[in-house]
C-alpha cells in the first residue's frame, strides 16, 4: 500500500480547484468561441436579410412606378368621355421618356361585331392604312380577326404596331379581361403574350367604366364597361433598372410566378458572378442554396423573389472576433470563469424569482394585461362595445356552511370553483372574482372575440353538470342560479396594492340582476343574449319580470343547444 505524505496530499488539493478552475476556463473559452462565431454568422445573416429586403423594396418601388402609369392612364381617360390620339400621345410621352422598360401603353375600346366596320374605317382615317383589328396566333405576328359578337382592340397607343390587337382573342387575356371588368379591380400577369413583343413581360389591366351608369356588381360593371387600359413592361428592363446602384455581389436571385406551372413558373435569373439577367431559366439553377423569400405585389398577383449566396462566398472561413473571444478567453480563464460562474448564479436566483412573481401575477390579472401592466402603464381601462358577463350563486351553500368545518367548506366550495375556472380555460373565459359562493365570469375580453356568447352559453350548462356531479359525490342538495347578459362594458385594473381586474357598466349589472331575479337551477338571460343565441341554443321564455333597478324586462331561461338536423 503506497502512502503519501500529509503535505504533499495537502497541496495536491490545493491545486484541485485550479485544475477544475482551468478545465472550465478553457471549456467556457470554447464555448464563448462557438458563440461569437453563431453571432456571426448570425450577423451576416442579418445584413444579407437587410440587403435582400432593400432589394425587394427597390424592385417593388420600380414596379409601383410601371403600375401607376396605368393608373394615371386611367385618370387621364376618366376627365373625359373622348380622348383624342394626340391628346394620349402627348400625355404617355412623358413615361416614354424615362422609362425604356415600355413595352405596351395602351387603351382597350370594347367593339361590337356591329360596330367593327365603322371602327375600322375611323382607324384607317387616322392613318393607319389597311386596318383591321387582329388576333393571337401562335406562329404568325398578326392575323385578321375571326368574327365574333365582341372585341377587345387596343385603340390608342404609341407602340403603333400594337393598335388593333384584340386582347380577347388571346386565352389569357381574355380571362385577364373578364377578370378586371367584374371585379373593377386592377388585374395583372405575367402569362401573357402581345404579338411583336418579348414573351417575358409583365402586364398590368385597369377597367374603366361609364360614371353616369352603375358599376356596383358583376353584371352592372360588365354593362357600364367602357374599356380598359393596359400597360405591357418588360420584365428584364424592369431588374435591371432596380439593380442599379446596388451592391449585391454576393447574391444570386430567380424571379417566379407561383401561379404558373412548376416548369414555367421561373421569369428571370439574376447570377452576380456575370452580373447578368436570364430570361426563362433552367428550373434547376432557382432551387439551390435557398435562403430568402420576398414577395413582389403586382395589382392581384404576386411574384416571388428567391435569393441565395453563392456558394463560392460561404465557405467555413472563421470570423476574427471568433478567434478574438477563444484567445481571450484562454488568457482571462482565471479571472473571468468566477466571474462568469458568480454571475449565472446570481442571474439563475434573479430569473427564478422574476418567474415566482410572473406566476403570482398571472394568477390574478389576464396575460393580456399583466404584460400592460408590466410595462409601468399607470391606468389600464378598455372599453369593450361587446361582451357577454355570467354570474352565478350557488343556492343552499350557506345552509351547508352551518353544518360543516370550515376547513370542510372551504375545501368543498374550492373544488367547485376549481371545476369552475377549469371550464373557463376550455372555453376561452375571463374569471373575474368570486365573493363568497358567487362567481363572475365574462366572455370576449381582454381579447374580443365573435363567440362569447355561445363560450359562456356553454360554461353555463356545464356548470350545471358540475353541481350535479358534486350532489352525486357528496350527498348534498345544491343547486346553482345563473345569470347572463350581453352588452357594452368598461374593463380595467384597480388597486395599487393587492391588483384586482374588474368590470363596469349598465351590462354588468343587468347580468347580476339576472342572477338575483333568476331561480335556482336555471340560467335566466336578457334579450340582448337570447338574440345572440336563439338560432344555437333552446330557450324557454320566461316572460316579463319585475328587475330592481331596472323596471320590468323580458327574460328567457336556456334550456340546452339545439340538435344538428340529421
Amino acid at each position: 500500500m503506497i502512502k503519501i505524505d500529509t503535505p504533499v496530499l495537502a497541496r495536491l488539493y490545493r491545486y484541485i480547484p485550479v485544475g477544475l478552475t482551468l478545465t472550465v476556463g478553457i471549456g467556457l473559452s470554447i464555448a464563448a468561441t462557438v458563440v461569437a462565431w453563431g453571432w456571426s454568422n448570425h450577423q451576416t445573416q442579418v445584413e444579407l436579410q437587410q440587403r435582400t429586403d432593400h432589394l425587394t423594396t427597390t424592385f417593388q418601388r420600380k414596379i409601383d412606378e410601371y403600375y401607376y402609369m396605368v393608373v394615371s392612364l386611367g385618370a387621364f381617360h376618366e376627365a373625359s368621355d373622348q380622348v383624342q390620339h394626340e391628346e394620349y400621345g402627348s400625355f404617355t410621352q412623358h413615361f416614354l421618356s424615362i422609362h425604356s422598360g415600355i413595352l405596351t401603353l395602351g387603351w382597350l375600346k370594347p367593339v361590337s361585331a356591329q360596330e367593327r366596320p365603322s371602327y375600322e374605317a375611323e382607324m384607317a382615317e387616322r392613318g393607319l392604312t389597311n386596318f383591321s383589328i387582329y388576333e393571337y396566333h401562335s406562329e404568325k405576328k398578326q392575323v385578321v380577326a375571326k368574327a365574333r359578337s365582341d372585341y377587345f382592340p387596343i385603340t390608342f397607343s404609341p407602340q403603333k404596331d400594337v393598335i388593333g390587337f384584340d386582347l380577347a382573342s388571346h386565352p389569357v387575356g381574355k380571362t385577364l379581361l373578364e377578370k378586371a371588368r367584374t371585379t373593377g379591380r386592377l388585374v395583372a400577369t405575367s402569362k401573357l403574350k402581345i404579338p411583336g413583343k418579348p414573351p417575358d413581360s409583365l402586364t398590368i389591366l385597369l377597367p374603366l367604366y361609364h360614371e353616369d351608369m352603375p358599376h356596383n356588381t358583376p353584371d352592372s360593371r360588365r354593362q357600364a364597361f367602357r374599356g380598359a387600359m393596359i400597360g405591357v413592361y418588360s420584365l428584364e428592363e424592369i431588374i435591371t433598372s432596380s439593380l442599379k446602384g446596388l451592391s449585391i455581389d454576393t447574391l444570386n436571385f430567380c424571379l417566379s410566378d407561383p401561379s404558373l406551372p412548376a416548369t414555367e413558373q421561373y421569369l428571370a435569373l439574376y447570377q452576380s458572378r456575370t452580373k447578368t439577367v436570364e430570361m426563362k431559366p433552367d428550373s434547376s439553377s432557382c432551387q439551390n442554396y435557398v435562403f430568402y423569400d420576398h414577395s413582389i405585389q403586382i395589382a392581384d398577383q404576386e411574384l416571388s423573389l428567391r435569393f441565395w449566396e453563392i456558394p463560392e462566398n460561404s465557405g467555413l472561413a472563421i470570423p476574427p472576433l471568433a478567434g478574438v473571444t477563444l484567445l481571450s478567453g484562454l488568457l482571462l480563464t482565471g479571472t473571468l470563469v468566477m466571474y462568469i460562474v458568480r454571475s449565472l448564479d446570481d442571474f439563475a436566483a434573479i430569473e427564478a424569482e422574476r418567474e415566482k412573481s410572473e406566476l403570482l401575477l398571472l394568477n390574478i390579472l389576464p396575460k393580456a394585461i399583466a404584460d400592460r401592466l408590466k410595462q409601468n402603464q399607470e391606468t389600464i381601462a378598455d372599453s369593450f362595445t361587446e361582451a357577454t358577463v355570467l354570474f352565478a350563486d350557488i343556492v343552499g351553500f350557506t345552509q351547508l356552511s352551518q353544518r360543516i368545518s370550515p376547513t370542510e367548506l372551504v375545501k368543498l366550495l374550492n373544488e367547485i370553483f376549481s371545476a369552475f375556472d377549469q371550464l373557463t380555460e376550455t372555453y376561452g373565459l375571463e374569471k373575474i372574482k368570486t365573493i363568497g359562493d358567487a362567481y363572475m365570469v365574462v366572455g370576449g375580453l381582454p381579447t374580443p372575440c365573435d363567440n362569447h356568447a355561445a363560450a359562456i352559453a356553454e360554461m353555463a350548462l356545464d356548470m350545471q353538470q358540475v353541481i350535479k356531479q358534486f350532489n352525486h359525490q357528496y350527498h348534498v342538495e345544491l343547486s346553482i342560479r345563473i345569470g347572463i347578459n350581453t352588452g357594452a362594458v368598461v374593463a380595467g385594473v384597480i388597486g395599487r396594492k393587492k391588483f384586482i381586474y374588474d368590470l363596469w357598466g349598465d351590462a354588468v349589472n343587468t347580468a347580476s340582476r339576472m342572477e338575483s331575479h333568476g331561480l335556482p337551477g336555471t340560467i335566466q338571460v336578457t334579450t340582448a343574449t337570447y338574440q345572440d343565441l336563439q338560432d344555437q341554443y333552446v330557450f324557454q321564455e320566461r316572460g316579463m319580470i319585475q328587475v330592481k333597478g331596472k323596471g320590468e324586462m323580458m327574460t328567457y331561461f336556456l334550456i340546452g343547444k339545439k340538435e344538428l338536423d340529421s
